[in-house]
């Protein structure tokens, strides 16, 4: 998990070396809301189910975002 500011601009730069949009978002999106790094203190302090829900849930909407996006463009 990455916050905004560090992935933004990462995206922008991606995106000016001639990756696309679609794959754009896919990274941006799940740079920032998937955290298997962050999973053992999220075990932690929810649980081991909780977690393994809120990464996969993340990981799900960051895939459907990124269909709509390649649609779109």
């Amino acid at each position: 998990m990455i916050p905004g500011f560090v992935a933004f601009p990462l995206g922008a730069t991606l995106l000016n070396d001639g990756a696309g949009y679609a794959q754009i978002a896919a990274f941006v999106s799940s740079l920032m809301a998937v955290g298997f790094v962050t999973l053992p203190l999220e075990i932690k302090y929810f649980s081991k189910r909780m977690a393994i829900m809120r990464n996969t849930s993340a990981l799900v909407i960051s895939l459907v975002f990124t269909m709509v996006i390649w649609k779109l463009m």
